[in-house]
Formats: structure tokens, sequence, C-alpha cells
């Protein structure tokens, strides 16, 4: 039997995007070309939501949004050219970093930006690679048999859950 437990409600996302926005805000100038990169379907809408909360601060224009499908790469629209930019991989939680490393390795061969970072919305630990989340919603370490999924709602972040084994 399973037991969920909500680890971050609506208005907590909604608290921490913008915490974090203002975050990423403080570590580029306005001039710098930003390119924001949606993990899968949770990291994109993660994504969406931090861009919104970013336009106050950034020129919107020097922002490039694009989804990217570490699973199905099929699916993916070539990744803009990143060379010389500031690139930001966005996903909804972080884990043993596979899905971060794909995605690094994908944008360094579209070109070299200028500085990659990460941002998650939830961090569980457990690495296996060596990626860090730079900037962080919540870090929650969890137990290996442990599942923490993102809710979303109209294509928005609506929960955190975490689903315990009993």
């Amino acid at each position: 039997m399973k037991r969920q437990i909500v680890l971050m409600d609506k208005a907590r996302i909604e608290r921490s995007l913008k915490r974090m926005a203002i975050e990423l805000w403080e570590r580029i100038t306005p001039e710098q070309e930003l390119v924001i990169v949606g993990l899968n379907e949770r990291g994109f809408a993660t994504a969406k939501v931090l861009f919104e909360y970013l336009k106050p601060f950034h020129n919107e224009s020097a922002i490039d949004l694009i989804q990217y499908d570490v699973k199905n790469l099929t699916h993916n629209k070539p990744l803009p050219e990143c060379s010389e930019k500031f690139v930001l991989i966005i996903d909804d939680v972080i884990f043993s970093g596979k899905t971060m490393f794909d995605a690094v390795s994908a944008i360094i061969s579209a070109g070299e930006p200028e500085r990659i970072e990460v941002l998650t919305l939830l961090d569980r630990g457990h690495r296996k690679y060596p990626i860090k989340s730079n900037i962080t919603g919540m870090t929650v370490p969890t137990k290996m048999g442990e599942h923490v999924e993102v809710m979303l709602s109209k294509e928005k972040p609506e929960q955190v859950v975490l689903f315990k084994n009993t």
C-alpha cells in the first residue's frame, strides 16, 4: 500500500517559482541571451510558469523557450544555436541526474553555451551522474523505493506529491 504526501501545493509552487525567477535574474545581465530548455512535459510546464515570472525582469525577446523531450528524441524540434548564450535547463524533479546529463550532452552538441545551469522544482537526491541543481525550489531526501511526481492541471504544476511505501 502506498501513502501520498503533498510536498508542495499550488501556492507553494508559485512562491518557489517567483523566488527562483528572481534568483535567475540576479545571475544574468540585461543584454544576455537566455535559452530556457524545459525537459519533457512536466519540466516544460514548469519552464513556462517560470518564464512568465521572469518577463518583468528580463527582455522577453532575448529569451528563447523550448521544450526538449529527452525520452522521445524523434518528436523534438532541433535545439536552437546555444553558442555564447546562457542556457537554463528546467525539470520538475531531479533524481539520478540521467535526464539532465542527456539534455546537457544534446545542448553541447548544438553549440558551446557561455554557461549552462539547472533549475528544478524539487531535488530528491540519489545522483548517479555529476549533475547538480543550481536553483532549487525544495530539497527532499527520499528513499530509493519512493516516487515523487508533479501533478499538472491545465499544463501548469498543481502539486508535488511523494508516494511512500508503507
